[in-house]
């Protein structure tokens, strides 16, 4: 099992928290990850896009999904495999993960990555059959609503449920129901979350009609709603997360010359930081209308804690900064490093009624490309995954070369002609500010320039 550091004992100043947010650690910040090529020669016996009547579950058969007897493919002849950084033994039969990371995600695949109907199944459960560790989240993934494998993002959400309370012996049962997921767009089924070293065995994953007699099947436990996406037509949102001190300032006279709202995503410990001044500063961006919402208390990998106190820690501190520093609450939070499973999802979900998650389906990749001798390429970070339909964007001010870059994004949103706006009114929040129809009357003419000619400048906004 890793040593843990609980967040009472990680005591930071704002220029240890800001180390904390420098490269290489942020680059670890994904969702999960999306599969590979489609196999050219799949055979598959498997029903999807299933459209009949979806009530009759004893006329479903169980569905086993993976007996792990193909090192590349499952039962239903689908990939399956861990992400890159997630040591993995293989056999005959089996599966064996060793964890050391919360992000760290084996997937195994329902269709060929596409849409595949759930919701004959959706009085069953999943069942696992395993050995080892337990700290470790399930998840059912739901793919986005055209699915199609080359959108921003790829996955659109999922729901987890947490292993350990779902787990008798050597069997796991979790009720299909329990994932609060579009049923009809599922994608695949992942183990990810981890937080211990102790490995995890997987033997089989399948869906089936009942439980062992006397096998206790615990409640649903209430969580907190997963967003990367936003769901308000021709809406674009900016969700910016903590930075530098002298640069903040840059950032509010662009957003003050370009009229336009955000999020920002903030931390505790900066908050509290006296030099930093972020209190001030965040006060005048809410007099401004901008929304700011939780980034946690030290910027820790909240899902990979080894304990629920030091999770909560993070969670409560971040919330009792916010009401005496700002005077305010918030129900929206972005996890660092987007690292998010069934505990945090839980403990939000047990302080704050209704929370909403916030990742991402546009990544600036600042946390990259920021202080390289390629800056420019977080310009072709932020037009890839526009262009692949994403719009809810993650970045930092941390750096003069990302701050220059945001005007130019900005001007690229509004040449297109979408609506710029906070994160909870491109939710459609009905707790939300109304929006301002002047803000957007007039788009802005805008022409892209090559990252790739040396004589080229950045692109312009005329």
């Amino acid at each position: 099992m890793r040593f843990m550091m609980s967040t009472s004992q990680a005591i930071l100043t704002w220029s240890g928290l800001c180390a904390i947010l420098s490269p290489p650690i942020l680059g670890s910040a994904v969702q999960l990850l999306p599969p590979p090529p489609i196999l050219v020669n799949f055979t598959a016996d498997v029903v999807y896009n299933y459209t009949g009547t979806l009530n009759q579950t004893k006329s479903v058969t169980p569905l086993v999904i993976d007996t792990f007897v193909d090192v590349d493919r499952n039962d239903l002849g689908f990939w399956h495999g861990p992400s890159t950084s997630l040591p993995a033994e293989t056999g005959h039969g089996y599966v064996r993960l060793f964890p050391s990371d919360a992000d760290q995600n084996y997937h195994t695949e329902l269709g060929p990555a596409t849409c595949f109907d759930m919701r004959p199944y959706q009085h069953m459960y999943l069942h696992l059959v395993f050995s080892g560790s337990t700290k470790f989240s399930i998840s059912l993934n739901q793919l986005n609503e055209k699915c199609d494998s080359r959108r921003s993002p790829f996955l659109e959400t999922w729901d987890s449920v947490e292993a350990e309370r779902y787990a008798r012996g050597n069997d796991i049962y979790v009720p299909l129901d329990h994932f609060l997921v579009d049923q009809s767009r599922t994608v695949s089924v992942s183990f990810h979350g981890f937080f211990t070293w102790d490995s995890l065995t997987l033997y089989k994953v399948e869906i089936v009609s009942e439980v062992p007699w006397g096998f206790y099947v615990p409640p649903k436990l209430e969580n907190g709603k997963l967003f990367l996406h936003c769901t308000r037509p021709n809406s674009f949102a900016f969700g910016i997360d903590d930075g530098l001190p002298h640069l903040v300032r840059d950032v509010m006279e662009i957003l003050e010359e370009e009229k336009i709202l955000v999020t920002f995503f903030v931390v505790g410990a900066g908050l509290r930081d006296k030099g930093a001044n972020f209190s001030s500063v965040y006060k005048e961006m809410l007099q401004k209308g901008h929304q700011i919402a939780l980034h946690s208390d030290t910027h820790q990998k909240i899902e990979g804690l080894e304990t629920i106190k030091a999770v909560d820690e993070e969670i409560v501190h971040n919330m009792e900064t916010f009401q005496r520093e700002l005077g305010i609450q918030s129900r929206y939070f972005r996890p660092p490093y987007g690292t998010i499973g069934a505990r945090t999802r839980q403990r939000l979900a047990a302080y704050i009624k209704d929370p909403n998650i916030i990742n991402w389906s546009v990544d600036v990749e600042d946390w990259l490309w920021k202080d390289s001798k390629t800056p420019e390429r977080q310009r072709d970070a932020f037009f890839r995954d526009v262009g692949r339909g994403g719009n809810l964007v993650v970045m930092h001010y941390l750096s003069p070369t990302t701050v220059r870059y945001f005007k130019e994004f900005i001007h690229f949103i509004k040449s297109l002609n979408i609506d710029i706006m906070r994160v909870d009114q491109c939710l459609e929040d009905p707790d939300s500010p109304p929006i301002d129809p002047l803000r957007y009357q007039k788009p802005v003419k805008y022409k892209v320039q090559s990252n790739r000619d040396p004589g080229a400048q950045e692109g312009m906004a005329e």
